[in-house]
């Protein structure tokens, strides 16, 4: 305690969503730094299902709500095209009819949780936390944006333009992006995506031992398979793509939350050596023992591949508006390669594994992330400023 009473620790509330993996990685990830760090209690809060819950027009007229409706059909599925474009018309068409209700559940929520910082770790929505903050302690708790993503889709997506904020970035583009709307001293720069520490302050491991204790064989390539939390039934094609004429490689299939696909893809009898696993928090061990990434264009993902310096195939067939940035920096950087079909997929990963394998420096230097050690002083200067 404080000698006024108060406890030593800010309360800082992270707002987030599980439309998509990489937000609850994001606050989850957040916790951890903070709470290891000291000097800070930490709430989550997902928005969709314990603020707006009531005001989900997805919920109202399907069968799903909004988050339920993106993991499914655009992530699962795969429907990236008009389907992709239909759910975020009707997003942002959402968010425009739950202004005034939207934003008196946020100031609910903050007169309840009595944050002295509120983080947002999502996109689309955060105008109705600033304003709603506005009203609330007399306009003196700070109001933050972290993004999970690459680059900022277009305007207004992640950093709403006239309004009082801080906003935290990773990337060059997005930093080249906040320049032109926020001033200097209320944007900072990360030195990569935030990820969990796992993946930052990891022991050198046994290559060879943990191959072993994963039933792979130590002396062959192995490569890491992840398409997000939520998988993709992507990952069986391509599996299947190697039937006929396997290369030589060791698959590891990182099927996240989706059940049915690690069941499917467990009992394909694949002609090749293959591990399937479900969701696990262990991805950093896994990518450890490998030697390539492949995968969508999912920022999160890519940024784990990165830090363990493993080249990246990536899958550039249906991919999401928002991944779009993380292809481009991709095919500029040299950070891997590209593939839009099963086949393709099955060339470019025999061209790979015969090359070097070695990353480019503009990868290297992405993958030397430093988000995790940077992120509380970044914080404790938004909370100085602020007097909190």
């Amino acid at each position: 305690m404080g000698e006024d009473g108060k406890s030593d620790e800010r309360h800082v509330v992270v707002v987030y969503t599980d439309a998509g993996g990489g937000h609850r990685a994001a606050a989850e990830a957040l916790r951890e730094i903070l709470v290891s760090a000291g000097g800070f209690r930490v709430t989550l809060v997902n928005a969709y299902q314990e603020v707006l819950p009531g005001l989900d027009l997805f919920r109202r007229w399907t069968a799903r709500d909004v988050e339920e409706t993106y993991n499914e059909l655009v992530l699962r599925r795969g429907h990236t095209g008009l389907l992709c474009l239909g759910f975020y018309l009707l997003a942002v068409l959402n968010v425009r009819l739950l202004g005034g209700p939207g934003r008196r559940a946020f100031r609910a929520l903050w007169e309840r949780s009595r944050p002295d910082l509120v983080l947002s770790v999502l996109p689309v929505i955060n105008h109705l936390m600033i304003d709603s903050l506005a009203g609330y302690q007399g306009g003196r708790v700070p109001f933050a944006v972290l993004m999970t993503d690459w680059a900022e889709l277009s305007r207004d997506v992640w950093f709403p333009r006239g309004r009082d904020y801080d906003a935290i970035c990773g990337t060059e583009r997005s930093w080249r992006q906040l320049a032109r709307i926020l001033p200097e001293g209320r944007r900072f720069r990360m030195a990569g995506l935030l990820l969990r520490p796992a993946f930052l302050d990891r022991p050198e491991i046994d290559v060879a031992a943990a191959r072993r204790e994963a039933g792979l064989d130590p002396d062959r390539p192995v490569a890491c398979m992840l398409y997000g939390g939520y998988g993709s039934w992507r990952m069986l094609e391509l599996a299947e793509a190697l039937r006929d004429d396997p290369p030589d490689v060791q698959m590891i299939f990182l099927c996240g939350r989706n059940e049915t696909l690690a069941e499917a893809l467990s009992a394909a009898e694949l002609p090749y050596p293959s591990l399937v696993l479900g969701f696990t928090r262990e991805v950093h061990r896994y990518m450890a023992m490998s030697d390539l990434f492949i995968g969508k264009n999912g920022p999160l993902s890519v940024s784990e591949a990165l830090t363990f310096g493993l080249p990246l195939l990536v899958d550039s067939h249906r991919v999401m508006p928002q991944e779009r940035a993380v292809l481009h920096w991709i095919r500029r950087a040299g950070a891997g390669a590209t593939f839009a079909t099963p086949r393709h997929f099955a060339r470019a990963l025999r061209r790979l594994l015969a090359g070097s394998l070695a990353p480019t420096e503009e990868a290297a230097a992405q993958g030397r992330n430093a988000a995790a050690r940077q992120i509380p002083e970044i914080l404790r200067r938004i909370l100085g400023r602020s007097g909190n």
